[in-house]
């Protein structure tokens, strides 16, 4: 530095360049920090759209079946319906836990856990090779923060409490052995109530009907298990019923009636014909150690197996008051009677027995259902059993789901096909043979009730749902309701790394915190650096109104010009 310049002036050069080496730094931490709040909306909209995986078990009366579902946030979107991007198992998809491949319910163990009261071995032989299933189908650094649910439906909800209770209890402690996160209520029995709700909601969300206007209507679900039917049907009116459902899902309120009726599944229903049957015979009076043969008319020829009846033989048993719809499960002993089937096809009189099966009960909900579906429901005997009410229906089709779908896939029906149609391909397939019967079904159990199967749906849609003009499709094979329970469920089960989405507003809240946040900051900054040249100011420059020396400089006050002079100069 040029040494003619005065020291005073060259104090104040060196705490300029101070000032502007200040500066600088807070420039550059001025524009870390706008790029930092730049930046996060689109971190955080990254990490909200980062995809979550949810398992659910199935627990039915038939078997036990998984599915695991692959979501992804929508937070563009103007509803906070996540998006499914992976289904599994899907129509791809190779069983491993049986010989044949199959396109419905295929990843599933036989029987329902209903079957294993106190047999906890049972119980884990079921659930053990579904958990591993799942396991390989999700990333195994993603497996804790995959929600499970297992849900069981009409299997334990026939049982007593105390056993259904203890089921799941021991299906828990199989559970707990998986790295998958749960809730105590994630692992329960579901109300036939929100069984039928989620299968609505899992079929109108697959095919895209929840995110359309109002005015659209959407489709109604006949959904066949093992033990229960579901039927499911929006109307245009709020009403008091205990089958009503008033539901906000998306943008939209659907207004929704949801009917589970038990016994009215294809298994109990197939039971009910045995017990049919049964009141044309009479009960010898010694009935110990003897087995008595029961011709059915909807077996093949050449098909002979025992079977445990509840129920059998004993007159009226079927139509009973106190039978209510409800399972022919008896307390007394002696209704347990050993029957051998024997198969003895007769098409007409299956037929007629299938009818039977479909209107013989007692049910208030049964009734009320039919009233619903605006019907007028001939009794067995031909006369009419109720009067119907009108309906308010804004349902256009309905789509026939599981059991329904089981006998179209097996019959290699198009999916809009006729009730004649089904009908008529029924007839031809139930007059091979039982050996044949078992060749071309994948599962025994469908081929025992192949043939009762198609006259029953027919019943069931054609003189008890009453649908009249409703188009009715079948399938699609790939829709169960435990889609919509990972949906409506899972969003509330997210692990801590990837919270529930829960919306644009919150999203917005969220980023204007993190703004108010980085403006606090700034102001911190800026208050240091401002400090720190203040700082370095003050100890440059002398200390004006007091006596003494800055550091390294004469005062002026103590030192004449001449000596100034001769300090600069030397």
């Amino acid at each position: 530095m040029d040494s003619s310049i005065p020291a005073n002036f060259r104090l104040l050069l060196m705490s300029s360049v101070q000032c502007k080496r200040c500066l600088k730094i807070s420039i550059i931490l001025l524009l870390l920090v706008v790029i930092l709040i730049t930046a996060s909306p689109a971190f955080r909209q990254g990490e909200a759209q980062r995809s979550y995986f949810t398992v659910v078990l199935d627990c039915g009366s038939t078997g036990t079946r998984v599915n695991v579902y692959e979501w992804q946030r929508n937070i563009t979107s103007n509803h906070d319906l996540p998006t499914l991007l992976h289904s599994f198992p899907d129509l791809s998809t190779k069983n491993p836990l049986h010989k044949d491949a199959c396109h419905y319910h295929c990843m599933q163990t036989e029987p329902g856990l209903d079957k294993f009261v106190h047999n906890s071995s049972g119980i884990r032989a079921a659930l053990e090779p579904l958990l591993i299933w799942a396991e390989q189908q999700i990333p195994s650094e993603r497996h804790r923060d995959t929600s499970l649910f297992l849900l069981a439906t009409a299997g334990l909800r026939n049982l007593p409490n105390e056993d259904a209770g203890w089921i799941l209890e021991n299906a828990e402690a199989v559970v707990r052995e998986h790295p998958f996160v749960y809730r105590i209520n994630s692992i329960r029995v579901l109300s036939g109530k929100e069984e039928a709700y989620y299968g609505w909601v899992a079929l109108n969300y697959k095919l895209g009907f929840l995110e359309k206007s109002s005015n659209t209507p959407t489709l109604g679900v006949l959904d066949l298990g093992g033990s229960s039917l579901q039927v499911v049907v929006e109307i245009d009116e709020s009403r008091e019923d205990k089958h009503f459902i008033k539901s906000k899902i998306g943008p939209i309120e659907h207004e929704i009636l949801a009917y589970s009726l038990p016994a009215f599944g294809l298994n109990d229903a197939f039971d009910r014909t045995i017990v049919i049957l049964s009141e044309q015979q009479l009960l010898p009076r010694d009935t110990v150690d003897v087995k008595f043969e029961l011709s059915h008319p909807c077996l093949s020829s050449g098909f002979m197996q025992n079977y445990t009846c509840y129920g059998c033989f004993r007159p009226n048993a079927s139509s009973e008051k106190n039978y209510s719809g409800l399972p022919l499960r008896l307390s007394n002993s002696d209704s347990l009677v050993l029957v051998t089937l024997v198969g003895d096809p007769d098409w007409e009189q299956c037929k007629q027995l299938a009818r039977a099966a479909t209107i013989h009960s007692s049910s208030s909900d049964w009734l009320q259902l039919t009233a619903d579906m605006n019907c007028k429901l001939p009794s067995f005997n031909g006369t009419d059993s109720i009067n119907s009410t009108a309906s308010h229906l804004s349902v256009a089709r309905f789509h026939a789901l599981s059991g329904f779908f089981a006998v179209y896939n097996g019959l290699n029906l198009s999916p809009r096909a006729n009730l004649s149609m089904i009908l008529e391909k029924g007839q031809e397939l139930c007059s091979r043979s039982w050996a044949d019967l078992k060749r071309i079904s994948k599962n025994i159990n469908h081929a025992v009730h192949y043939c009762f199967r198609v006259p029953y749906l027919v019943s069931l849609i054609e003189e008890a749902l009453c649908l009249g003009d409703a188009e009715i499709l079948f399938g699609p094979g790939d829709v169960s309701w435990t889609l919509a329970a990972a949906l409506i469920e899972g969003k509330y089960l997210l692990p801590s790394q990837t919270k529930p989405y829960a919306g644009m507003l919150s999203l917005k809240a969220e980023v204007i915190s993190s703004h108010a946040l980085y403006f606090v900051l700034l102001l911190c900054v800026l208050f240091f650096v401002c400090c720190q040249v203040r700082r370095t100011t003050n100890l440059l420059l002398p200390m004006q109104g007091k006596k003494g020396y800055a550091v390294g400089v004469p005062s002026p006050s103590h030192v004449n010009q001449k000596t100034a002079t001769k300090i600069v100069l030397d």
